[in-house]
């Protein structure tokens, strides 16, 4: 493997990123205003990052309870060293499974489970101890997801992130929901921009069969209820994070933690996601790194958290376009 080449990322360039990991649709003139420059200027930042790989597509976060799934879980899995391979590509087949390699942990394989009916757990556990050479199984249920890709710390410095960001995230719970039943064609739009976020409106009504007007209502219904969130992808690996951090948190009083204490999380620099579980574990907090330094910063500010009794920290790569496709959009 070739080595890969850094960029340099400066604070009109991280402003941009910040905007378009939020809303991957967001028009250059939106953005323009936020960042107190011109349209034009933001059209040709975007294009560089494009060239330079920085920019590597766009994708769906997706509320997977408006799409008739009942739970989301984490499955922590023990297996051989040498068992490793033939197991990964074991669960690749699964199509409920999403499999990643854990390092650093007696769990060497993380595997997230969406489905329908969360009675099926028992079923897909005892299909896993089946087919797999397993020496240990773990499940953590999901109770809310915030997802906040923005957060990533892009230029590599101490200035705070854009607050009017920050608020957008903060304001989650108070976004007025219209009832809407999600249909076949919904679907249909939500696998489209999962491949391809800024697909335009015209090109998914033209595959669909359907006018433009109509793809549009759907969209923005699906976005106004928070049923799904464009953003753009990134490839980690040019900023110069080097791995991705899972941090299992439990507290002395099962679930005993504040809103103060997730904000506190949230604003923990390159901190990406904060999972509330059910199990053994209260918290899942996924951060991204550059180096060791930093991955012992962030568990030193997560242990200052009153109250926690417990936390395990496992490691694993960082894909070349984050987010991934069809995370669970922020709950909470």
């Amino acid at each position: 493997m070739g080595k890969i080449r850094m960029h340099k990322i400066n604070e009109l360039d991280a402003q941009i990123l910040k905007n378009l990991l939020q809303d991957g649709r967001r028009g250059y003139n939106e953005i323009a205003e936020d960042c107190g420059t011109s349209e034009n200027k933001v059209w040709k930042r975007c294009r560089t990052m494009e060239q330079k790989g920085l920019i590597s597509g766009a994708t769906v976060q997706m509320n997977f309870g408006h799409f008739g799934f009942d739970a989301l879980v984490t499955l922590l899995i023990s297996i051989e060293a040498q068992q490793i391979e033939r197991v990964m590509e074991t669960i690749r087949q699964v199509s409920e499974l999403r499999a990643y390699r854990q390092y650093n942990s007696v769990y060497n394989v993380r595997a997230v489970a969406t489905l329908k009916d969360l009675n099926e757990l028992d079923h897909l556990k005892q299909l896993i101890k089946r087919k797999l050479p397993i020496m240990g199984l773990k499940s953590y249920i999901w109770t809310g997801v915030r997802n906040m890709p923005e957060n990533l710390n892009l230029t590599n410095s101490l200035k705070a992130c854009i607050e009017k960001i920050k608020q957008n995230q903060s304001n989650i719970g108070s976004i007025q929901r219209e009832k809407y039943i999600i249909d076949e064609f919904d679907e249909q739009i939500v696998n489209k921009l999962t491949s391809d976020g800024q697909m335009s409106f015209t090109r998914i009504a033209q595959e669909m069969k359907l006018s433009t007007d109509t793809v549009l209502k759907r969209y923005y219904k699906l976005k106004k209820n928070r049923s799904i969130k464009v953003s753009i992808q990134i490839n980690p690996n040019k900023i110069g994070y080097k791995s991705i951090l899972d941090f299992n948190v439990a507290f002395t009083t099962p679930g005993n933690f504040s809103d103060a204490i997730i904000e506190s999380l949230a604003r923990i620099q390159d901190v990406i996601i904060i999972t509330k579980t059910s199990g053994d574990f209260d918290l899942q907090v996924t951060a991204m790194i550059r180096d060791i330094p930093q991955s012992f910063a962030i568990q030193d500010q997560i242990s200052r958290i009153c109250g926690i009794t417990k936390i395990e920290t496992s490691a694993r790569k960082i894909p070349d376009k984050w987010p991934t496709p069809q995370q669970y959009i922020s709950t909470f």
